[in-house]
């Protein structure tokens, strides 16, 4: 499998490309502001602001631990560039396009789509989303900080896997754009769907956002993403759905059974940063599309280079979403599909390198050697786009598979934790 820069190719979409220098010295690479792995905090020589920006509502009554420090670390990442706003960043590889409590489902609203919005009507999009955006803080900052949003009348916040992965006791705080600040408990993680789910210690005041459906999303419909970019709280910014179905992974490999996330992105030029992960993308409605997951950037933050946000962003499916969020609130897990297999690249589609004796490829007579041309009737042209495909199933769902020269093929998926 190819690590290298993407190119278009006409109607096929996205393909991948051998040569990195198609996109100058650096390919653009996806940015997720979560905690450290590979990218340090970026200081700057000198400060564009002599002073930072404060934050319009700061608690006079500290709830819990080092909230002082906790509301000097998020205020101050207006002047650094890194991570979820401030604890430095994942970048996703070189590649170039590259106790949990019962709870009810977690309900859709009556559209997806929405009213065109003007001018006039993001103020009440903002109006009624912002009370129920938050801003996540890690460690007291040193984790970094993301965004999530309220999803029930129990205290249920949502938000990205790599904005709580790094929480070391398991806690994170939830800063409210009236001021308040609660602890609150990760109940769950996905790390295969990069979703999560954590829950306030105190009752919360900030009503539950209204979901949309992002089955019904198209493109050039309006967007407004609503997080905290570089930890300023409360930031509205607003654009159009770019595409749909956008394939990405968050690191890459052969294996399709890894708990890597791959995400069929909803992509938007709606302006999102480090730190807006973990918010809600919603639509002229205001209705909950999808969580704000990622950026392609054009390098690594270097000289010449911008690592900020260049109108290319994507949001996990809400639908997606909500079906793990489920399984979370219900279980304190959830699960991903899996087919046994690793796969490789190949010119005619995805070829199978390996399959895992007893494994639903297996029992489905799926041999070392095959190459799998599309799965439900949608072309497979890379590793991300076959993984992806089967990552919109669920455990115990049949899915289809085109072989080249055997035809068709039917494999009931097995499930597995992550």
């Amino acid at each position: 499998m190819t690590h290298g820069g993407w190119s278009s190719s006409g109607a096929s979409g996205w393909t991948e490309a051998s040569d990195a220098d198609s996109w100058g010295s650096q390919p653009p690479q996806y940015f997720f502001g979560g905690p450290p792995q590979f990218a340090q905090p970026q200081q700057p020589s000198a400060p564009q602001h002599q002073h930072p920006v404060p934050l319009q509502h700061q608690p006079t009554e500290p709830k819990r631990r080092g909230i002082a420090g906790i509301v000097a670390a998020v205020a101050v990442t207006a002047l650094v560039v890194g991570g979820a706003a401030g604890a430095g960043g994942v970048w996703l590889g070189s590649r170039s396009i590259q106790p949990p409590t019962s709870s009810a489902p977690i309900e859709s609203g009556p559209g997806g789509r929405g009213e065109p919005v003007s001018a006039e009507g993001i103020p009440q999009i903002a109006t009624d989303v912002l009370p129920s955006t938050v801003t996540i803080v890690v460690d007291g900052g040193r984790g970094g900080t993301g965004s999530g949003f309220v999803l029930d009348d129990q205290g249920h916040v949502a938000t990205n896997n790599h904005v709580v992965e790094a929480a070391s006791d398991g806690q994170v705080d939830l800063m409210f754009p009236d001021g308040t600040i609660h602890s609150a408990t990760v109940v769950g993680r996905s790390p295969s769907y990069d979703v999560a789910v954590v829950k306030s210690d105190d009752p919360i005041e900030a009503p539950p956002v209204e979901m949309g459906d992002s089955g019904a999303v198209q493109i050039g419909e309006p967007t407004v993403a609503i997080g905290s970019p570089l930890g300023l709280g409360g930031t509205v910014t607003s654009g159009i759905v770019s595409a749909t179905e956008r394939p990405l992974d968050v690191g890459g490999g052969s294996d399709a059974d890894s708990p890597t996330a791959y995400i069929n992105g909803i992509q938007t030029d709606a302006a999102i940063n480090p730190g807006n992960s973990g918010g809600p993308l919603v639509n002229g409605a205001g209705q909950v599309i999808g969580i704000n997951s990622a950026i392609l950037t054009m390098g690594a933050g270097g000289q010449g280079s911008q690592s900020g946000s260049i109108g290319v962003g994507f949001a996990i499916p809400i639908n997606q979403a909500r079906d793990v969020m489920d399984e979370i609130l219900n279980t304190g897990s959830a699960t991903y599909p899996v087919i046994g297999a690793t796969v490789a690249a190949d010119g005619a589609g995805v070829r199978i390198v390996e399959v895992t004796p007893g494994s639903p490829a297996d029992r489905a007579g799926i041999s070392s050697g095959d190459t799998v041309e599309s799965v439900d009737g949608h072309r497979v042209m890379s590793v991300t786009d076959f993984i992806v495909r089967i990552r919109t199933h669920r455990p115990g769902d049949v899915t289809r598979l085109s072989l080249v020269g055997d035809g068709d093929v039917e494999v009931t998926l097995e499930g597995k934790v992550g």
